[in-house]
């Protein structure tokens, strides 16, 4: 950090805001944070080459965020004489002490392979190309309204990749459906996944129904659960034993009528001895 300077905060151009990711819950402890200590660390910034006297910011926009609901003025500024390109590779290729999320670091990717091969990419960020490919996919397999949802902070990538985008591809029509309801009434992460088991196995009629009011249908699905929790603690192990006979007794009578069609069909059939 060799030209750390002292900025006026409107002199950062937020070029690259709308591809991060916004988390209320991150900002308010940075918030309370530099409140009480000041700014630790500077934004990383470089010349914008289109306009003299400002600069694109390329990392640290929560900083910048939280100073600006502090209604600071000035902000501490590393400025790195790179281009904007340069920079962004840099400070995708650091460590773990400044990771970037995986939905981030898809966005800045498809930003530069507008302008620079994949190959080259994956050689500057000390990666393979196929990493590169994998992190670009989260960005081309989501539409643009579900991902403004996962940057705001409103949708987990999980849901996104995991359930919406696949849902998205086999009926559009129920994935936004789904996505205005978890607009009104998120769904944790289990929620979502016990959603989207139960719509994959269920019938038409039964797929809309469960679209069009998700929370009526997990809150269906607990109280069966509840149900049969209760009916097996009133049984006690007795009740389990019985039940599990009057299953395997089906079975078998399921069995015995099949070796009877098969052997009059002619089939040989090894003989079978059942042993209690």
């Amino acid at each position: 950090m060799e030209n750390v300077l002292r900025l006026d905060l409107h002199a950062l151009i937020p070029r690259f805001a709308p591809l991060r990711l916004h988390d209320p819950v991150r900002l308010a402890r940075l918030v309370a944070s530099i409140e009480r200590r000041g700014q630790l660390m500077p934004v990383v910034a470089v010349p914008a080459a289109e306009r003299a006297g400002q600069w694109v910011l390329i990392d640290g926009y929560r900083r910048r965020a939280a100073l600006a609901r502090l209604k600071q003025d000035r902000i501490w500024v590393d400025v790195w004489p790179q281009s904007v390109d340069v920079a962004l590779l840099t400070t995708l290729s650091r460590g773990p002490e400044r990771a970037w999320e995986a939905i981030e670091e898809a966005a800045l990717i498809a930003e530069l392979s507008a302008r620079h091969s994949l190959q080259a990419i994956a050689r500057e960020l000390g990666r393979d190309v196929s990493w590169v490919s994998r992190r670009l996919s989260l960005i081309k397999t989501l539409p643009e309204d579900l991902l403004a949802q996962v940057r705001a902070g409103q949708i987990s990538l999980w849901a996104a990749t995991r359930v919406l985008a696949p849902l998205a591809r086999a009926n559009a029509a129920h994935a936004r459906t789904l996505l205005a309801k978890l607009a009104e009434q998120p769904l944790s992460t289990r929620e979502l996944k016990r959603l989207y088991a139960h719509y994959r196995q269920a019938s038409k009629v039964q797929r809309q129904r469960l679209i069009e009011n998700p929370q009526l249908f997990l809150n269906a699905l607990q109280s069966r659960e509840e149900e049969a929790t209760a009916k097996r603690l009133a049984a006690g192990p007795e009740g389990a034993w019985y039940q599990d006979l009057r299953v395997v007794s089906a079975l078998i009578e399921r069995l015995l009528g099949q070796w009877h069609s098969l052997k009059q069909q002619g089939h040989s059939l090894k003989r079978i001895q059942i042993v209690t």
